[in-house]
């Protein structure tokens, strides 16, 4: 099981896009509805973006392990 704890960019990551969801479902059809999608889609890039970069770190650190260990056996 695995179970991570949030970080505080998480965090208010999630609670700024539940209060764009919750203001934009109050919203009338056209008063405004528009601004808040541009900012949900902008916040769902960022987190995305942030998500992917977390992924990659792990796959690079193994990557220079491998050229490490090439350099130092001289290959």
């Amino acid at each position: 099981m695995n179970t991570q704890t949030r970080s505080p960019f998480e965090t208010s990551l999630h609670t700024a896009a539940s209060q764009l969801v919750e203001r934009a479902a109050a919203l009338p059809a056209e008063a405004g509805r528009p601004q808040v999608v541009r900012w949900l889609l902008a916040i769902g890039a960022l987190f995305i973006a942030w998500r992917m970069w977390r992924g990659l770190k792990p796959f690079a650190w193994a990557l220079f392990g491998l050229f490490a260990v090439r350099w130092f056996l001289g290959g």
